[in-house]
């Protein structure tokens, strides 16, 4: 199994949760209000006047379901980035060892 973690902004959150039933990943921890600084520039705490904050989405998947996840999810990249015509898009996915414990 692998962890991916999806860092991007709140507001791309209801797309992402939509994008995750579409590739077929329907568990998942969602992680509001979470702050921090990238390539698209510092996201403030909750607590400022600040437009948007980021979300961090966890999904376990399993092993056999790996790939296809990250190549619909590069796809998905691919098309923001063409829509922004090459301007940083808020949107970061990762990928880690999970197991199982209990």
């Amino acid at each position: 199994m692998k962890t991916l973690m999806i860092v991007t902004r709140s507001s791309m959150t209801s797309t992402l949760e939509d994008f995750l039933h579409d590739i077929g990943i329907n568990a998942y921890s969602l992680l509001n209000k979470v702050e921090g600084k990238g390539a698209t520039g510092k996201v403030p705490g909750p607590f400022t006047m600040y437009a948007d904050v980021n979300t961090m989405i966890l999904a376990v998947v399993p092993s056999d379901q790996v790939d296809r996840a990250v190549s619909a999810f590069k796809e998905f990249h691919a098309e923001r980035i063409k829509a922004t015509h090459g301007q940083p898009v808020p949107f970061k996915l990762f990928s880690f060892p999970c197991e199982e414990i209990i």
